[in-house]
């Protein structure tokens, strides 16, 4: 019998998304299918009619991810999207559940790290995989400056640029060496620092802490980190959908 990766203990698996579902909820087309970019040289875009997802997980687990990705939901697409979208100003919520939301975030990171899909192929947490597996099963609640976020709901010339996915990559902060994270899902910027980090690595500090939550608000093209990404898109002549391979 197979091992869950979250409890490890031999159940059967169930179909774990790697992102939840809701997620693409803004990229599905008429034929609820939507398009998954590759910048890799020699790669071909992809369409997908269902979010990613493998078996990774046993019934009980699966439903304490889901507990976090129901969390998740209700900041940002029931109340953070929604007022960004209408005011076309960054977010504050002053009330939120600290923990929750970042066991939440935390989650789309080390199931990526687990994940066999070529989408996620340049996620490797190494011996950081494992203390977010406990800090997942147990529920933990981390200090600021463990695992750093910060988030930017982007737009593209007003219009909120949801329903874009983007690679999740590494960098390495300037500040301390330590690598960060990056990836846009459904136009929500992610960035998460890996590991205990000076909260230098981020220039205003961890946007995801015990007293607020912050997300910013700005232009998809202007955010340094990811003009490289457009940049081998656009030469590779990826932005077409007739570049498509199902």
């Amino acid at each position: 019998m197979p091992e869950c990766r979250l409890c490890k203990q031999e159940r059967d698996l169930c179909k774990s998304h790697i992102f939840p579902e809701y997620m693409y909820s803004h990229c599905y087309d008429d034929n609820h299918s939507f398009i998954e970019f590759n910048a890799e040289e020699g790669k071909y875009n992809k369409r997908r009619r269902k979010g990613i997802y493998e078996n990774l997980l046993c019934k009980k687990c699966e439903e304490t991810i889901q507990r976090y990705e129901g969390y998740g939901k209700l900041i940002l697409y029931d109340d953070a999207k929604p007022k960004i979208e209408a005011s076309k100003q960054p977010y504050t919520n002053e009330s939120y559940d600290y923990r929750l939301f970042k066991l939440f975030v935390l989650s789309l990171l080390w199931r990526s790290s687990i994940s066999t899909q070529d989408s996620f192929k340049l996620v490797s947490l190494g011996k950081y995989e494992e203390e977010l597996r406990m800090v997942l099963l147990d529920g933990l609640a981390l200090p600021v400056n463990n695992y750093p976020i910060y988030l930017y709901q982007t737009h593209i010339s007003g219009e909120p640029s949801d329903g874009v996915f983007m690679e999740i990559y590494p960098s390495k902060s300037k500040f301390d060496g330590k690598t960060i994270y990056q990836f846009v899902a459904d136009g929500m910027f992610f960035f998460v620092g890996i590991g205990v980090n000076t909260l230098r690595t981020f220039k205003n500090g961890s946007w995801v802490n015990q007293k607020r939550l912050q997300i910013g608000y700005d232009e998809l093209t202007t955010l340094s980190s990811l003009v490289d990404v457009f940049v081998r898109l656009h030469h590779q002549g990826k932005f077409s959908v007739y570049e498509t391979q199902t």
